[in-house]
């Protein structure tokens, strides 16, 4: 299985604080039967400050001690999307994670999500359930599906109403946990297997 989204990288965000309680995380993704973990920090985020350079050295410090684990480690990061953007980390050197303001319509969206494009990337959008503006405007999900945009669901939102609302709509290709270790929910790895369809699909995407 896989987890394109979360904050593990220690010291970085507002995500986990130490390397001992990543390696612990980590140690429990292997144990509910994950292959691959993404660690995608924050980046241009306007109220988590966040260093790339910080974020790379980090990352190149611990990646050996973290694919110890069994579970293969990766970094990129979650974009906060606004004109211009800089400073970000691909997955793979491929897709762009990005997350938008929650309630009020960025009106930039579909014109910097189409200059990413045009740079080669492709976007996936990040916990698509909050976005309240999007739940609203059915129109904007089937522009930005028109546009080849991947929708993210957290596994946490799966039975609530949004989240019902994008599966049964066949609109999510990737389940993640959005994982910021002790300081949040703690997240039930468990429940990933009941979507082995999902699991498959997004593992295909990446050509993993």
């Amino acid at each position: 299985m896989i987890d394109i989204h979360t904050h593990l990288l220690p010291g970085v965000d507002d995500g986990v604080k130490s390397k001992e309680e990543t390696i612990k995380l980590l140690e429990n993704y292997k144990k509910n039967g994950f292959e691959h973990v993404f660690l995608t920090p924050h980046v241009n985020e306007p109220f988590v400050k966040t260093d790339i350079e910080h974020i790379k050295k980090t990352f190149d410090s611990l990646k050996k001690e973290f694919d110890n684990t069994g579970v293969k480690t990766y970094l990129a990061s979650e974009l906060y999307l606004k004109p211009n953007p800089k400073g970000y980390i691909p997955i793979l050197d491929q897709f762009i994670l990005i997350e938008l303001p929650v309630d009020t319509y960025p009106h930039y969206v579909l014109d910097e999500i189409f200059e990413l494009q045009l740079e080669g990337y492709d976007i996936i959008l990040a916990h698509v359930e909050r976005y309240v503006w999007l739940y609203k405007n059915p129109k904007m999900q089937e522009k930005l599906k028109e546009m080849n945009v991947y929708f993210q669901l957290n596994i946490s939102s799966v039975n609530i109403k949004e989240g019902k609302y994008y599966l049964e709509n066949d609109y999510i290709d990737f389940l993640a946990s959005d994982n910021h270790g002790s300081s949040r929910k703690d997240i039930n790895l468990k429940e990933f297997k009941n979507y082995k369809n999902l699991m498959d699909k997004s593992k295909k995407i990446l050509g993993l």
